[in-house]
């Protein structure tokens, strides 16, 4: 009986570690996204720098930078998320080194913080329309 149960117990904790994994999955994806988005933005500004046809209008670059810099504090939350759940599985059933999931906690925060700063750059002058998307799009 006790051999069965923690057989239960060792599916259940590979099965959150899946949805983990999973979740990272989709973050990860996401941030393949942004990297594009940044790829095709910054290719924008060099065509406005050598005087050529840009690839978007300058509403269009704001909104794409706007949802790349949500897209990205989304990716950060959803990481932090991650670790979190995992540390404190890892802390429930001692399967793991935690201090190594606790640096990873820590590493979510500083990505949380760098993306919230962003999102205000972006936000702000998407909002003033104080400096054109080409100024901001590598913050």
């Amino acid at each position: 009986m006790i051999k069965n149960d923690k057989k239960e117990n060792e599916t259940k904790i590979n099965l959150q570690k899946i949805k983990f994994l999973d979740i990272q999955m989709i973050a990860t994806i996401g941030f393949i996204v942004t990297l594009i988005i940044s790829f095709f933005l910054s290719y924008d500004k060099k065509l406005s720098l050598e005087k050529k046809k840009t690839l978007f209008s300058e509403q269009e670059a704001q909104n794409l930078a706007l949802f790349q810099t949500t897209l990205v504090f989304i990716i950060a939350s959803c990481f932090f998320y991650v670790n979190f759940k995992q540390y404190n599985l890892a802390k429930e059933n001692h399967d793991k080194d935690e201090s190594d999931l606790l640096l990873q906690i820590e590493t979510s925060i500083f990505a949380i913080i760098s993306a919230i700063i962003g999102l205000y750059i972006v936000f702000k002058n998407y909002r003033d329309k104080t400096l054109s998307i080409s100024e901001t799009e590598n913050l």
